[in-house]
């Protein structure tokens, strides 16, 4: 029993010494040709860590309620305001997310989800290991925005943070946007309008089917001896009525080239 005790003693010091002295064919814990580290492959991924924001104008809907108790109406106005789009790319699963304040509707997060896959073939960019998170805040007091107007600025948002270039911020946007990249006629114009000129902005773009406006204009006339007043409809052009009343530029624009031509900045334009 000793020699048998005292053999397999010395058989485990021996497999132990073997063990914590690896030989030349015994694999390294990371091997040179493993791949890049997690590090590398996030700073490979687009745009990972930048973000860009611009103001877009909105059309908010609300109830005036005239009279009192039982002799009171309610009337469904119209009126403009800007919200604060901004995005965002992190690490993540391919996911497009909305964080909003006030709530966005279902509208507005297909325009989200068609901004970043138009974004990402125009970069040629593999998103599937990024979250794109975009981020809206509008007025106090409201409690729910809807609508794809904001389509075409959420795509160039997405590009600027992709392709890394600069935003003119004197610039803003309305206009749905297409799997092909074209741009959109929106609602509210006149109303986004003001909201812009109201802001500091002075320049915006606008839908080019959005060319016409038809305003009210008032007419005078004899009839028998009275005096009658009416009003008649004209088609106006939309740029130069908003410039005249509100004293913003208007562009009208076809394609997300022609967006991304006048929002770059200088020194980012091609």
């Amino acid at each position: 029993m000793t020699i048998l005790f005292v053999l397999s003693l010395f058989a485990n010091v021996f497999l132990l010494a073997v063990a914590l002295v690896p030989g030349d064919d015994i694999p390294a814990l990371f091997p040179p040709d493993a791949g890049p580290s997690p590090a590398a492959t996030m700073a490979s991924l687009p745009g990972i860590g930048r973000t860009a924001s611009m103001q877009a104008p909105v059309t908010l809907q609300k109830v005036e309620i005239t009279g009192i108790g039982p002799f009171s109406t309610n009337r469904m106005i119209e009126e403009g305001a800007m919200v604060n789009i901004s995005v965002e790319i992190v690490p993540g699963r391919g996911r497009v997310l909305v964080q909003t304040t006030p709530l966005m509707g279902i509208v507005f997060q297909d325009a989200a989800n068609r901004a970043v896959d138009l974004a990402a073939g125009r970069s040629h960019a593999d998103l599937a290991g990024s979250d794109i998170i975009f981020s809206i805040q509008s007025p106090d007091g409201v409690s729910e925005i809807d609508g794809p107007s904001a389509g075409a600025l959420m795509t160039v948002l997405l590009l600027s943070v992709m392709e890394d270039f600069a935003l003119n911020e004197s610039v803003t946007v309305t206009g749905t946007i297409d799997e092909n990249g074209n741009i959109g006629p929106v609602g509210g114009i006149l109303e986004k309008a003001g909201a812009a000129a109201a802001s500091g902005k002075t320049l915006l773009l606008l839908p080019a089917e959005n060319n016409n406006i038809v305003e009210s204009r008032e007419e005078t006339g004899i009839f028998c001896g009275l005096r009658i007043v009416q009003q008649r409809p004209v088609v106006v052009d939309t740029g130069m009525y908003i410039e005249e009343r509100y004293g913003i530029r208007v562009k009208y624009v076809h394609t997300l080239d022609d967006f991304l031509a006048d929002v770059c900045t200088p020194a980012a334009t091609p």
